[in-house]
């Protein structure tokens, strides 16, 4: 027999609270009854303390677990481990674990065979789930999970009217999901099931197989045509220590692999870095991209030498040269976050630390010529830095299309000696040596007028209101260079919120191309203690580009397709969002989204996927149960019954390896749990007699039943008779 409890709160609270009752009560009573006189008093005040320590008695939830014998039919689990880690071949004649315990299995049958009406024979199949089957030819070891405490648990569960003689588990240990198994066992222990592990497997397997495995492969994901996407990855090594390894990178569409690296590990356990893959594509579109490890003999696993993920690749987009000088600025750092942030942009940066001497300088004129940029964004860079010639060369670029935007710095405008640079004639801003800058203590805001607000450039949002507020909300820069003022054909957008107003971005168009003047850092924007800021200076700097590319109309109205992950493992959710944009990337409202998923294989059919409006984009989730391999998802946005566009993208499904990942036997975990139950810890080739041993002709078990104290009728008949002989008495008294 055993006593709990299960007190509504903390003991302690429940002692002070008590303590305060039991004071209060006797206050009260002495109080009222200081006048009288007589044993009564004692015992009307006895009754109420006794009434009051039925309610801590009750609040205290006690129970009484007592020992009953009950009659029945005896039920005997057997149950085997079906997960793929009993493929391992660690057994004695290189055996697999699974062969020795369907072994083990077939004999405990047999022996139980004939033992009469009273005992019922179980045969359960385990791995992440319990089925209760019996195990044939046909039966494969290929679960993705050894749940063994869960597994046990539910085992019993299933039986819940019937007594458990003994559960014998087949089992290698190796757990990897689920309740803890431990923790299993002492649940067991208290509901009397004695489980009897038998132990496959070698606990010295993970020190003496060999393995290679990819581990992480990233590539890209974007790239533009004829470029040179980052290409990494990362290999787990096992037992090959000194052994030349093989990698090959595959691209969709090659017969022959486009890329080869060889790599040693130097230690039998040891983490490999895959570096110098190259590929250079060139045909737009999507690719699936593969890395292989060429298999060694003796490898445990060959499922995990090949990893798959996708790269896309672009038209060519926008080419951006980013120059700075020798001083340092927060502001290259983040503004190329923000380029390489925009898929239709690549930006170079380059920083020109000496000034040039002559006609040689530190950059090549290669830089300058025609058709190689798109765009020239000029930092903290002084001018003598780039050769006369390079200074000239830039400006025709400007006047026959380029773009140009010159950011402020100690180092630029008037104080970099650009105003007498021939740079000069295609800026929107007249500038002076003599230019000084300001600083105010603290920064200031950037403020658009009204035709910066409508201008494509600094429209933050399709609603000018909108796009107004979030101007208003961006952290303060730091200073600003002066001007002498904007040219008469320039346009000032911006301007401080200084007492002078200083102008802050001044654009102009110029021939054929176009230049911007920003009198300070957009830095501070992006290191925002809110995602607005982050977005606002993402959004700032692609319209930039856009507008002096003249690229702010390009395009058509589109829909966009973004998935978390482009490799999932069967089992997980892989989360999905769908956008509509109109040709200024601005978003469409009212877009309604339907998708679908289908997996690439022979019979392989679409299956509809929900997406739920969330803003401006709408989002979705897919739970990747069916058969491993490459999928599509597609969708597709309408508007009033009209088809606004549609995208789709491809995601890989693998078998997760994590069973055979440390691939050694658990044989300690399944004696604990034999120790912890009343159970015994067998040999396979011990399961026979340890059956045979087994006394089934005493069909009575043992189970403890609980009885509640404070949970029953007579319990409330005291507790109500106590009040109420309280109250006669009080009442018969006259103290009431």
């Amino acid at each position: 027999m055993s006593i709990g409890l299960n007190p509504i709160i903390a003991p302690v609270w429940l002692a002070l609270f008590g303590a305060l009752i039991v004071g209060l009560t006797i206050w009260a009573y002495a109080r009222k009854m200081r006048t009288t006189s007589g044993a009564w008093r004692w015992v009307a005040l006895t009754l109420r303390l006794i009434a009051v320590a039925l309610c801590l008695l009750a609040a205290l939830r006690p129970s009484v677990s007592i020992p009953e014998k009950k009659s029945g039919n005896a039920a005997i689990l057997l149950m085997i481990d079906t997960s793929s880690s009993q493929q391992i071949r660690d057994e004695v004649g290189s055996r697999s674990r699974w062969e020795v315990g369907k072994q083990a299995l077939a004999d405990a049958k047999k022996s139980l065979e004939g033992r009469g009406p009273e005992l019922e024979v179980h045969e359960y199949q385990f791995d992440g789930t319990l089925r209760e089957a019996a195990v044939d030819d046909a039966t494969k070891p290929e679960g993705r999970e050894t749940a063994i405490g869960s597994m046990l648990l539910e085992a019993v569960k299933k039986h819940s009217g019937t007594p458990i003689s003994a559960i014998y588990l087949i089992s290698d240990g190796a757990n990897n999901g689920g309740i803890a198994p431990l923790v299993a066992a002492e649940n067991l222990k208290r509901q009397l099931v004695p489980v009897s592990t038998i132990g496959v497997g070698s606990e010295n397997a993970g020190g003496e197989s060999r393995d290679v495995a990819i581990r992480d492969f990233v590539v890209g994901p974007t790239v533009f045509v004829k470029n040179k996407p980052e290409i990494r990855a990362v290999l787990s090594v096992r037992g090959f220590a000194g052994v030349p390894l093989e990698v090959s990178l595959y691209a969709e569409g090659e017969t022959e692999p486009v890329a080869r690296k060889t790599v040693t590990a130097t230690d039998p356990n040891a983490v490999v870095a895959v570096t110098g893959l190259e590929y250079v594509p060139t045909v737009p579109g999507e690719k699936r991209m593969t890395l292989t490890v060429k298999p060694r003999d003796g490898e445990l696993v060959l499922a995990n030498n090949e990893f798959t993920s996708y790269l896309n690749v672009l038209k060519g987009g926008l080419r951006v040269l980013y120059l700075q000088g020798p001083n340092f600025s927060w502001e290259p750092r983040f503004l190329i976050r923000a380029l390489d942030a925009a898929k239709e942009i690549n930006v170079d940066y380059k920083v020109v630390r000496r000034a040039a001497s002559g006609d040689s300088g530190l950059l090549p004129d290669s830089d300058f010529a025609p058709g190689t940029y798109d765009v020239y964004i000029i930092g903290d860079l002084p001018a003598d830095h780039l050769t006369a010639k390079q200074q000239r060369d830039l400006a025709d670029l400007v006047e026959k299309g380029a773009g140009l935007m010159m950011l402020g710095g100690r180092s630029t405008f008037g104080p970099g000696g650009w105003g007498s640079s021939p740079l000069a004639r295609v800026m929107p801003v007249n500038v002076s040596a003599n230019d000084g800058q300001i600083e105010p203590e603290g920064g200031f805001k950037v403020v658009p007028n009204d035709r910066g607000l409508e201008n494509y450039l600094l429209r933050l949002a399709p609603d000018r209101a909108e796009s107004s507020r979030l101007w208003g909300n961006l952290p303060k820069i730091m200073g600003t260079n002066l001007f002498l003022g904007a040219k008469p054909n320039a346009i000032v957008l911006a301007a401080a919120d200084t007492a002078n107003r200083e102008p802050l971005m001044v654009v102009m168009d110029t021939g054929r191309g176009r230049s911007a003047a920003f009198g300070g850092e957009t830095w501070p924007w992006r290191r925002s203690i809110d995602d607005a800021g982050i977005l606002a200076h993402l959004r700032f700097w692609r319209q930039a580009i856009l507008w002096l590319a003249h690229k702010e109309d390009a395009g058509d109205q589109e829909v966009r397709l973004k998935l978390d992950s482009r490799r999932i493992a069967l089992g997980q959710k892989l989360d999905f969002s769908a956008t509509a944009e109109d040709a200024k990337k601005d978003p469409i409202p009212g877009v309604v989204f339907r998708g679908t998923i289908t997996h690439l294989g022979p019979d392989g059919k679409p299956e509809p996927v929900n997406l739920f409006p969330q803003g401006n984009r709408a989002t979705g989730a897919y739970f990747a149960t069916g058969k491993p391999g490459e999928y599509r998802i597609e969708v597709i946005g309408t508007k009033d019954g009209k088809e606004v566009g549609r995208a789709d993208s491809r995601f890989m499904v693998y078998e997760d390896d994590r069973e055979l990942e440390n691939p050694a036997a658990d044989r300690s975990l399944l004696r604990q749990i034999a120790e912890i139950t009343g159970g015994k810890s067998l040999q396979p080739e011990e399961i026979d007699d340890a059956l045979e041993s087994l006394d089934t002709t005493n069909t009575d078990r043992v189970s403890l039943t609980e009885y509640r104290i404070w949970d029953n009728w007579p319990f409330l008949i005291l507790f109500t008779l106590v009040l109420t002989l309280e109250w006669w008495l009080r009442k018969s008294r006259g103290w009431v």
